[in-house]
């Protein structure tokens, strides 16, 4: 069976990565459809209509709109992408969902810009049997699969800290970060925001403190996007090292052994690194929606998984504007 896909929203992550000559694999939502040997990319939409015939023309699909209802009305796709600015993405995703026929959604993060939002998004989507998956992509790479697996088997011991940086919006990067601490090391119980007022805006860059099940704790701090764009994060247990560089681009791996400096000590040394770890996790994500929907199970990143992320974001903001901790 193929399954038909629409795009909405032909943006960067949408489809204009795709002519980023430093970009290597598939990276957009456009070209991961077309790249699938299971999915026909059928319809797509952007209220910009210079954007939507540019990705019409780029991925030679004729129906193209600059309103989802219109779309969603006239081509019945099986599969919807959400590649808008955040704040639209709960309009959307409640349009998708209410209308029939959609089996499937792959939605930019975060899924809602308010959790009671998210909750009953994903509530919709379970009582519609429409499976949802929220885009974090650093789950649908490999790479980071295989280091969870070292981390989750006890490869680098006991987990002592974890930290990071990021940029553009604790909501819209940091939920990113969230939801990979959250796969990578367990639940979060709780959380400090600070530098409330740094920056105005309804999704601010803040700092971060977190305290996870298993008593780790951990540390995000926000950097400024103007400057350059940065994220980042550094596991460090009892026996090794990870740290997720470059975006997450590139991984890093160290393990514990004899300092060759000083007699009696041990040290990080590094055993082992790979780049390019980031390469086609669109394609992998798409991949792994139609499995789901020819074999049942959830998406490697579901709704609940969104929802758990912008929990812990939205919280932050919270605890920055109260000054206290918050348990979740």
């Amino acid at each position: 069976m193929t399954y038909r896909a629409a795009l909405i929203g032909c943006g960067k992550i949408g489809t204009e990565f795709a002519d980023d000559p430093r970009i290597k694999g598939v990276y957009t939502h456009a070209g991961a459809y077309v790249a699938c040997r299971k999915t026909e990319l059928v319809a797509v939409c952007d209220t910009d209509p210079a954007k939507a015939a540019r990705c019409g023309k780029r991925w030679e699909v004729p129906a193209v709109y600059t309103d989802v209802a219109h779309l969603l009305a006239e081509q019945s796709p099986d599969i919807v992408s959400i590649c808008t600015p955040d704040a639209t993405h709960a309009d959307i995703l409640l349009a998708i969902l209410q209308t029939t026929g959609v089996r499937a959604v792959l939605a930019e993060k975060p899924l809602a810009l308010e959790v009671h939002q998210a909750e009953n998004l994903v509530r919709l989507a379970q009582e519609r049997d429409v499976l949802l998956a929220v885009n974090y992509s650093r789950r649908y790479s490999k790479g980071h699969s295989r280091i969870r697996q070292v981390i989750r088997s006890g490869g680098i011991g006991d987990i002592q800290k974890i930290s990071g940086l990021y940029t553009k919006g604790v909501l819209h990067n940091g939920s990113h970060w969230f939801d990979l601490a959250r796969w990578l090391i367990g639940e979060v119980r709780k959380v400090q925001g600070l530098n409330a007022g740094r920056e105005p805006g309804a999704d601010p860059t803040l700092d971060a403190w977190l305290m996870f099940d298993n008593g780790t704790t951990g540390f995000l701090q926000g950097c400024r996007a103007e400057a350059f764009s940065v994220f980042e994060m550094d596991i460090v247990g009892t026996q090794g090292r990870v740290r997720l560089v470059d975006s997450g681009h590139r991984i890093e791996l160290f393990r514990v052994t004899e300092s060759p400096y000083y007699s009696g000590y041990s040290s990080l040394h590094k055993s082992h690194e790979q780049d390019g770890v980031l390469d086609n996790t669109l394609l992998h994500a798409v991949e792994d929606l139609v499995s789901c929907l020819e074999q049942g199970g959830q998406p490697r990143c579901s709704g609940m998984d969104g929802l758990a992320a912008l929990r812990i974001a939205s919280a932050v903001v919270s605890s920055a504007q109260d000054g206290v901790q918050i348990d979740l």
